[in-house]
């Protein structure tokens, strides 16, 4: 009677014990991800979660699956879950626990589920889910082996004296202990006349080895929500109601003062320290945009009080670069707006005129209408080659005759060569005897006209004259253009490759140009896997001289 009541008591406590330790895990699972869906969306669970075993849902208050690990894009198949048992329970209680089969894998699992809310502020139930059939086979285990143990050791109590069986079970005990001590393991440990013994000393291995493989994955799952919270873009730091720190990943390090736990003391920016005084003081979630002085840089702090456990949980995002690239936009807009809109002003104006004017100047407003066009048709060019090169990292590499690269040149630039009257000579040195280059035509093919055009509208007073040389080595070819035109100063060298720039205002307002042409060489060039160098002197003449690898 003792022994069946022992049997049951321990049972009924390692039962308890497990469920109690499946529970914590699944809620420290749960308070990861309820934290997460708050600053992600949908889409982006999957890539967080595509390498752990770990499963959960997000459920809607209706009982719709919205998001299932295992499910993904599955979700309408799924029926409806308002009637799960944790489900039911979260909706009375707020909290829901339960152990039972499922009706999908119809395995045996652990759920967890608790009320909370995603990034669009809806109320959701977050569920997740442990397998836990392993451990019913376990206990059931250790009951059969503690029921034989009890019947067979009953027998022996009603076979022997038992003062005897107590005397020698101590002595085997002792034995058993004396070679733990010595050995470290019992895989050598025999006992000839008792050999009962032994398969006890087996059922006790093998419950520490399954004991050990649960520690073991309990600490992998562990591993793996760590490496998850270490591999997002931003620093997270978890503080208790004291403001003690809990935990952090190790991102962007540098804001915080080592070994220290108070975030008064952990935390070296009094700008990020305001906010969370504030969220501490009022209770409430408080978001904000911060620029640190010292680092140079922006960030995104934003400061989650959660009530329920009565913590904080401080999230970092640099956007010094998502603030650059909305200036960039700015300006980009803005110089588009302007480029446009002058030369379609010009347009406007003779059009309007050209209606009352005499027959002389009529020509004349027509000449300066085309221009305008010109211009406008050069302006559209630049944005397409800048948005093309934008899109695409590609470089076609093909075969291609020099004198196809000079008629097509030649072609484009005819109309500005036959005004200007230039002189475009060709020096070459290559490789290959049949006059044939490696190269990406279109990308070449643009560099060369951007320059060649350069060179004739800034050519002043004089007669363009304009030389191209071509150098071949085994990997890449040096491609220099030589004009004798208004030349660049010094301090505007090192700015002619920025968009929009252009060399002295009052000298190129009337020239046809966006100042995104030698931007476009610049970037055309570093695709092709070169660089681009410009050597000048004011009146002297510029040569540009730039590397394509074969």
């Amino acid at each position: 009677m003792i022994e069946i009541i022992f049997v049951i008591t321990n049972i009924s406590f390692l039962s308890h014990l497990y469920k109690d330790g499946v529970k914590n895990s699944l809620k420290e699972n749960v308070f990861i991800i309820s934290n997460l869906i708050k600053e992600y969306d949908k889409k982006d669970y999957q890539q967080i979660f595509e390498n752990s075993d770990m499963r959960f849902n997000i459920i809607g208050l209706n009982g719709k699956v919205i998001y299932d690990s295992r499910k993904y894009n599955e979700e309408g198949k799924l029926e409806n879950h308002g009637n799960r048992r944790e489900v039911l329970e979260v909706k009375n209680a707020g909290i829901g626990f339960d152990i039972r089969k499922s009706s999908i894998s119809d395995e045996t699992m652990a759920y967890y589920a608790v009320e909370r809310s995603n990034k669009e502020g809806e109320k959701v139930v977050v569920r997740v889910s442990k397998n836990y059939g392993e451990t019913l086979k376990m206990l059931k285990i250790i009951l059969v082996a503690e029921l034989l143990f009890f019947t067979f050791l009953n027998f022996i109590i009603h076979a022997f004296y038992k003062k005897y069986l107590k005397r020698d079970l101590y002595r085997k005990i002792e034995v058993i202990e004396d070679f733990l001590k010595e050995k470290g393991n019992g895989e050598n440990l025999y006992f000839e006349k008792d050999p009962w013994i032994l398969n006890l000393w087996d059922i006790v291995q093998k419950w520490q080895k399954q004991n050990l493989e649960n520690i073991v994955n309990l600490n992998r799952e562990k591993r793996i929500l760590h490496q998850i919270i270490t591999s997002i873009d931003s620093s997270i730091c978890l503080f208790d109601e004291n403001l003690q720190l809990i935990i952090k990943n190790s991102r962007f390090n540098y804001l915080y003062e080592k070994d220290k736990l108070n975030y008064l003391n952990l935390i070296k920016d009094i700008e990020i320290i305001d906010i969370v005084k504030k969220s501490v003081r009022e209770k409430q979630n408080q978001k904000s945009e911060v620029y640190i002085l010292r680092l140079k840089r922006y960030f995104s702090v934003n400061v989650k009080f959660l009530d329920q456990d009565q913590r904080y949980l401080l999230s970092i995002k640099d956007i010094t670069q998502t603030k650059g690239m909305i200036e960039v936009q700015k300006t980009f807009i803005s110089n588009v707006s302007h480029e446009l809109k002058t030369p379609l002003t010009n347009i406007k104006g003779y059009v309007i005129a050209l209606e009352d004017a005499p027959e002389p100047l009529k020509i004349q407003f027509i000449k300066t209408i085309k221009n305008n066009i010109d211009k406008l048709e050069n302006i559209i060019s630049d944005f397409l080659n800048i948005s093309k090169i934008e899109s695409s990292n590609i470089v076609n590499i093909e075969k291609v005759p020099v004198a196809r690269l000079k008629t097509e040149l030649h072609a484009i630039l005819n109309e500005r060569i036959k005004t200007s009257e230039a002189n475009i000579t060709y020096s070459l040195n290559l490789l290959n005897k049949d006059g044939e280059l490696k190269i990406d035509f279109e990308k070449v093919l643009t560099i060369l006209k951007n320059l060649v055009e350069n060179a004739i509208i800034y050519r002043g007073d004089l007669r363009p004259e304009i030389e191209i040389s071509i150098i071949e080595t085994k990997s890449m070819y040096k491609i220099g253009v030589k004009d004798n035109g208004v030349g660049i100063s010094p301090e505007d060298v090192e700015k002619i490759f920025e968009r929009f720039y252009r060399v002295d205002k009052a000298r190129t307002s009337n020239k046809a140009g966006t100042g995104l042409g030698l931007s476009i060489v610049k970037e055309l060039v570093e695709r092709c896997g070169g660089k681009v160098d410009v050597i000048s002197k004011e009146g002297k003449g510029t040569i540009f001289i730039f590397t394509i690898l074969k």
